[in-house]
């Protein structure tokens, strides 16, 4: 049989091998990494918590403003009463009631404004929830195509396997032993064609001689610029 042929089919079904794992290696990466989705829930987090608080505060400055209006209730009522009828007292009433008047106008404009912060913040935290939703919906349908396409792959590693084992089983140990040495050392490829009067792994261009020798059967020629193993058709 010839022994470069044989070579140069496990080196196609090797190669092929090494291009199914990287892929599935790739795959896989993909698969754990989970970047977005947890940017995507810590920014949501963050949000949640900004709303919480800007209810708890919008809740304190209405808190604040109707206890501005029963202070001015009371203090007109104690106006109003007749139950006061120094003119000085009287008087001190009015003022009392201007001065939390006044303050009332600015605690109401505290709460407008703890109003408009709330509205924000909920509106940021609605848009942070479809954000995250949108990641998820992403990540389920990028990652069924990628469990399709790595059941796929396993499949068809499965087979290219067999296939080396029935190829790699033709040939004589001596040859398997060199070949992987040669796998080793020359980035995984030992076995190469000749294209164009050239080794198509390094472009080192190639005698007649050394073409020929490469076609015969009753040899294994190498490359005499990187060493791997010539085939030629």
């Amino acid at each position: 049989m010839n022994q470069t042929l044989s070579l140069y089919r496990l080196q196609q079904t090797d190669s092929q091998i090494s291009r199914v794992q990287a892929r599935l290696q790739a795959i896989q990466k993909i698969l754990e990494d989970d970047e977005a989705l947890r940017q995507a829930c810590a920014q949501t987090e963050v949000a949640e918590k900004n709303r919480l608080a800007a209810e708890r505060a919008l809740r304190q400055a209405e808190d604040t403003v109707r206890d501005q209006h029963i202070k001015i209730e009371q203090t007109e009522s104690s106006l109003y009463s007749g139950s006061v009828h120094n003119p000085k007292e009287l008087q001190d009433l009015q003022n009392d009631v201007a001065a939390l008047k006044r303050h009332l106008a600015t605690l109401e404009d505290r709460q407008l404004e703890a109003m408009l912060v709330c509205e924000k913040a909920e509106s940021a935290h609605q848009a942070a929830q479809v954000a995250l939703q949108a990641v998820r919906s992403q990540l389920n349908e990028q990652n069924q195509s990628l469990g399709q396409e790595q059941s796929s792959l396993q499949r068809e590693a499965t087979k290219l396997e067999a296939e080396r084992q029935a190829i790699a089983n033709a040939i004589p140990t001596q040859f398997i032993e060199g070949y992987n040495q040669l796998r080793q050392t020359r980035g995984g490829v030992a076995v190469a064609a000749i294209s164009e009067s050239a080794c198509a792994a390094c472009g080192s261009g190639l005698t007649p001689a050394e073409q020929q020798a490469a076609r015969s059967a009753a040899q294994i020629a190498r490359c005499p610029s990187c060493g791997r193993i010539l085939y030629g058709s």
